[in-house]
């Protein structure tokens, strides 16, 4: 078994110190990210086309779903990996071979869609530039799963609130100087890659990290990857639900209507984003807790999670109905006032997706995982009907509630399980105290 070199402050103030610095760069880094595909749509509706917007959100749509190829649901099981069974280099091995498949798949993929559908070679050439913009975000994200299993998520999330920032200026100046999505988007992508790797070496040669502690062959990284499996068919199946409506549309209506219910769809990411402020620097003090038996704590702590996504949500569909229409009438410069209704049930499915996800984690702490892949398959497969029959029959009206029943299924499934896993797993908790 591995045993991680970790990283210590030499003091409680030091830690204090690493662990705000760690929530602020953290916060940043996660709301930059939130906010790329809202501000490159903004740029490209400015300087592009509605019908250019359309095929960037089934494009973004596209790569995001191809991104939890590349993460493979990894970095929950990484930070969680307190005890080393695997080290460093074996997770990264595993992140290049699932980087490769992310963008073999998406590829594949796209190629079907553009013979059935009917793409344009622009468009899919967007489509496949784009997943290979997303692939720089799911090789980086073992780096930073790495510095925070090591205790430093400050460095990490300083690493990539930075590269986000300057990634998106890059695209906005290179959109509004070409006039173009397809270079903008090819020259981007080079130019983040080319950033991760000097980020990389930076990191490397001030702080030494992530230590290497030892690599004993591709049967491990098969292990690592075969331990993955469920949690990454969890979060790739939970990821398509939460766009089979734009999958929907873009099967059944044009570019356009895409590109509406994109506009109003893109609040939904401010739940899911306070959330994961929230819990996601949580991962190692909920699993520590699991681990030493304290089931209790364990408990309030998850359900003290829960409560706050219910009042997060609340709390953003109060702004949305007072705020929401007029301020994306302004960022798009288009009329949604008739989807006013649609923004709410939308943003309320985001906190039920907020909810599926907490309890997905709590699932992956609990080692319980192959509860997920027959649960998400089974969902996945009445999204997909429900969504396309929603949308042939109602529009971006259907799109948006046929998200909500989606979301809400998936919530109250997955806390059920997430019961059922803390009953069933407890013995396991309790005798490693």
């Amino acid at each position: 078994m591995h045993l991680h070199r970790i990283t210590q402050p030499q003091s409680d103030a030091d830690r204090k110190h690493i662990q705000r610095s760690a929530s602020l760069w953290y916060s940043a880094g996660s709301l930059l990210l939130a906010l790329q595909s809202l501000i490159m749509l903004v740029v490209l509706t400015r300087v592009c086309d509605v019908y250019v917007a359309g095929v960037f959100t089934i494009a973004f749509a596209n790569a995001n779903l191809f991104l939890n190829v590349g993460k493979f649901g990894m970095r929950k099981f990484q930070v969680s990996d307190r005890l080393g069974q695997f080290s460093f280099q074996e997770y990264q091995a595993s992140r290049v071979a699932s980087c490769i498949a992310m963008v073999a798949t998406a590829a594949i993929y796209i190629a079907y869609s553009a013979l059935t559908v009917g793409y344009s070679p622009e468009k899919t050439a967007i489509m496949v530039i784009m997943c290979v913009f997303k692939s720089v975000e799911a090789f980086e994200d073992v780096y930073t799963g790495a510095y925070q299993l090591e205790d430093r998520l400050d460095v990490g999330a300083r690493m990539f609130t930075i590269r986000a920032a300057v990634t998106i200026a890059v695209f906005a100046l290179l959109t509004i100087i070409l006039g173009q999505l397809l270079p903008a988007l090819a020259i981007t992508t080079i130019f983040t890659a080319l950033f991760l790797c000097g980020q990389i070496r930076y990191v490397r040669r001030f702080y030494g990290m992530p230590h290497q502690s030892g690599f004993e062959g591709f049967r491990k990284v098969a292990q690592l990857i075969r331990e993955c499996v469920p949690v990454f068919a969890a979060d790739f199946l939970l990821f398509y639900m939460g766009n089979a409506a734009k999958y929907a549309i873009d099967a059944i209506m044009d570019d356009a209507a895409q590109a509406y219910f994109g506009y109003v769809s893109m609040p939904v990411f401010v739940v899911m984003l306070l959330a994961s402020f929230i819990y996601t620097p949580m991962i190692g003090q909920l699993t520590d807790l699991w681990q030493s038996g304290q089931l209790r704590e364990f408990v309030k702590s998850f359900a003290k999670l829960a409560g706050i996504v219910f009042g997060l949500t609340a709390l953003c569909d109060i702004v949305a109905w007072l705020i929401g229409i007029p301020v994306l009438d302004i960022l798009y410069n288009a009329q949604l006032e008739s989807y006013r209704w649609e923004l709410i049930v939308l943003m309320t499915g985001g906190g039920f997706l907020a909810i599926a996800t907490l309890s997905t984690l709590g699932i992956t702490i609990l080692r319980f995982q192959k509860v997920l892949i027959p649960l998400y398959g089974a969902l996945s497969i009445a999204a997909y009907f429900m969504s396309n029959w929603s949308v042939s029959t109602s529009g971006i009206t259907g799109a948006s509630w046929a998200y909500f029943a989606t979301m809400l299924a998936n919530a109250c499934v997955f806390t059920c399980a997430f019961c059922v896993g803390m009953k069933r797993m407890r013995p396991q908790a309790t005798n490693s105290r």
